[in-house]
């Protein structure tokens, strides 16, 4: 069973949850073959497992112009009527202006390299993550080449304006979308015909369990912390507005404020990182924060490990596989309340939720959760469990293991990949 995953970077250090997931269908018997839009620089590829997924994966580009020529030359004389379809859709998929029309351009360029790429080994699926220009490429190529295809849409990024994203032609032309939560997948129906609700599906990520345990050669104390031992905060992600962390900063500096000793390892990089360090200063608790920088995934167990608590206090998001990462190592979490996290963490059993950009809220927890080591350490054991037994990649990988499958299985060629990209088209022009 062979399919194509297509990302815009891969393999990316925020995105390991789609290399676990292309490692458990490997593991399910699939001939997982990966390509990127763009290469992925050295110096981001942290760990071994990285540069060997890197070095398996089939960039789009860069791409000159004879590679560029040839490959569309290829896939116009293998089907040039799925060829000029997919040219005549991105023309009128596009958003509004000149500026969308050539970027839809430069998206059909790629997409006969892609098409060129799937057809030459026997490829008829592809699948993308995030609705991106990894969706826009992987729907084209499908349209060229007469395959299908599919996709993965995680949160913020995803549902963003209708107009520019074109969700709803992509959910009409994909053979399913998979939703990352319950919540996602209601935002992507609210954004889509009812007629194609039944290819939405959630498909929960998941991580493997048996790498983010707690540590087992050193106990986690579960003490109540003092000035010469505080709290040990840990949060993991990329220093980006989403993310929430200045609210964090402020909790932080609230905590000071009321002689709760803590302190905060921020591991991540991001465009945030300045502002954050001026924030930091701004409050005066440079004693309470490090910034620990991007860390690749042989690593970050160590800063689990190292632990009290783990802290996420986001905006916005999709459904977090850090939260995993960090219940699976036996951390009790403090994350907000929104989109799929309640989905993951269950108020006051495996971690506490509070409501988005209330730093006295985040602050309150924390020191509650500071105040009882009796409850961290039943929190802890909870969210353990939790992730072994709902959360573990090779059970959530299910789902998308029988999509794919009965995908695979329908041997008809995908007509309907153009076809419904024109009908969604047609349906756009009458509103």
């Amino acid at each position: 069973m062979r399919v194509a995953y297509l990302c815009s970077r891969y393999p990316a250090i925020s995105h390991t949850f789609i290399m676990r997931e292309i490692l458990a269908l490997r593991d399910a018997g699939f001939d997982v073959q990966t390509f990127t839009v763009r290469r992925v620089p050295p110096n981001e590829l942290l760990t071994e497992l990285d540069r060997a997924e890197s070095a398996r994966t089939r960039a789009i580009l860069p791409a000159g112009p004879l590679r560029l020529l040839v490959a569309h030359l290829r896939a116009f004389l293998r089907r040039p009527a799925g060829y000029f379809r997919a040219l005549l859709e991105s023309l009128r998929d596009r958003p509004p202006g000149l500026r969308n029309g050539v970027w839809y351009m430069y998206y059909f360029a790629e997409a006969g390299i892609l098409a060129d790429e799937l057809s030459r080994r026997g490829i008829r699926h592809v699948h993308a993550h995030f609705a991106n220009v990894a969706a826009n490429v992987a729907r084209l190529a499908a349209c060229i080449c007469d395959g299908s295809w599919s996709l993965t849409i995680h949160g913020h990024a995803d549902f963003g304006d209708p107009v520019t994203s074109r969700l709803r032609s992509k959910i009409a032309s994909a053979a399913f979308t998979a939703c990352v939560s319950d919540f996602g997948r209601a935002q992507a129906m609210l954004q889509s015909d009812p007629n194609h609700w039944p290819r939405i599906h959630r498909v929960f990520c998941g991580i493997d369990p048996e790498r983010f345990q707690p540590p087992a050669d050193r106990p986690r104390e579960f003490v109540a912390p003092s000035p010469d031992h505080p709290l040990k905060l840990l949060t993991v992600g990329r220093l980006s507005p989403e993310k929430g962390h200045l609210v964090l900063l402020a909790a932080l500096h609230d905590l000071k404020q009321r002689g709760v000793p803590v302190h905060c390892t921020f591991v991540g990089d991001g465009p945030k990182r300045s502002q954050l360090e001026a924030e930091v200063a701004r409050h005066e608790i440079q004693s309470l924060v490090t910034f620990a920088g991007a860390i690749g995934q042989d690593h970050i167990g160590d800063f689990y490990a190292a632990a009290d608590v783990f802290v996420l206090p986001s905006f916005s998001e999709g459904l977090p596989v850090v939260l995993m990462e960090a219940m699976a190592s036996g951390l009790p979490t403090v994350s907000s309340r929104i989109t799929g996290i309640p989905e993951l963490i269950r108020d006051g059993e495996d971690g506490v939720l509070v409501s988005p950009a209330r730093p006295d809220l985040l602050a309150q927890a924390i020191a509650d959760l500071a105040d009882d080591p009796s409850v961290r350490r039943r929190m802890a054991a909870s969210a353990r469990e939790r992730i072994v037994r709902e959360f573990d990649s090779r059970v959530t990988v299910r789902p998308l293991v029988e999509l794919l499958r009965e995908r695979l299985a329908n041997r008809e060629p995908q007509a309907s990949v153009c076809a419904e990209l024109s009908e969604g088209s047609a349906v756009r022009t009458t509103r």
